[in-house]
C-alpha cells in the first residue's frame, strides 16, 4: 500500500480537528460546538425523540447524551416533556430559541463544506464520498464484530 493509502487515519483526523476548530468558533457566539449542535439538527428532523434514540442515531454513550442535553437545556434550545406512553422516558422539543439557531448553524455547515470542496471537480467529490462511505461500511463491520467479540466474552 502507497503511504498516502496508510496515512488514511492521519488524513481523517487532521480534517476532523480542523472541521471542529472552523465549526466551533463560528458557533461560539450561540455557546454551541460540534459536540452539541449535532443534537440541534436532529432534533429538527424528528422532534419527540428521546435522549436513547438521540443517542443511538449518533453512535454516542448516554451519559455523554445526558450532559449534551442538559447542557442544551441550560441554554434554553430544548426542552423535557413527559412521554405519556413511557412515563419513565422524556421526549425532546426545540424551543423558539432553538428553532432560530438551526438555520445558522446550518449555513456555517455549508460554508466549511465549501471550503473543504474548493477546487474539486464534481467527479472528484462523487469519487471521494464513494471511497469514505465503503470505508465507513468497512468500519461499522469491524466495530460489530469487536462489539460481539466482547458481548460474547
Amino acid at each position: 500500500m502507497n503511504d498516502k493509502i496508510t496515512s488514511l487515519t492521519k488524513l481523517n483526523g487532521k480534517i476532523y480537528r480542523s472541521t471542529q476548530c472552523y465549526i466551533d468558533k463560528r458557533l461560539e457566539k450561540f455557546k454551541l460546538s460540534t459536540g452539541i449542535y449535532p443534537y440541534l439538527l436532529i432534533l429538527n428532523e424528528t422532534e419527540g425523540i428521546s435522549q436513547n434514540e438521540i443517542s443511538r442515531e449518533l453512535s454516542v454513550d448516554k451519559a455523554m447524551s445526558a450532559r449534551t442535553i442538559k447542557k442544551l437545556i441550560e441554554l434554553g434550545y430544548i426542552e423535557k416533556r413527559e412521554n405519556k406512553e413511557d412515563i419513565r422516558a422524556y421526549r425532546l422539543f426545540l424551543t423558539d430559541k432553538g428553532r432560530e439557531v438551526i438555520p445558522e448553524i446550518i449555513k456555517v455547515i455549508h460554508s466549511w463544506i465549501a471550503i473543504l470542496v474548493e477546487g474539486c471537480s464534481e467527479e472528484e467529490m462523487e469519487i471521494g464520498i464513494e471511497f469514505l462511505d465503503k470505508v465507513l461500511l468497512n468500519a461499522r463491520k469491524h466495530k460489530e464484530k469487536c462489539k460481539e467479540r466482547i458481548d460474547g466474552i
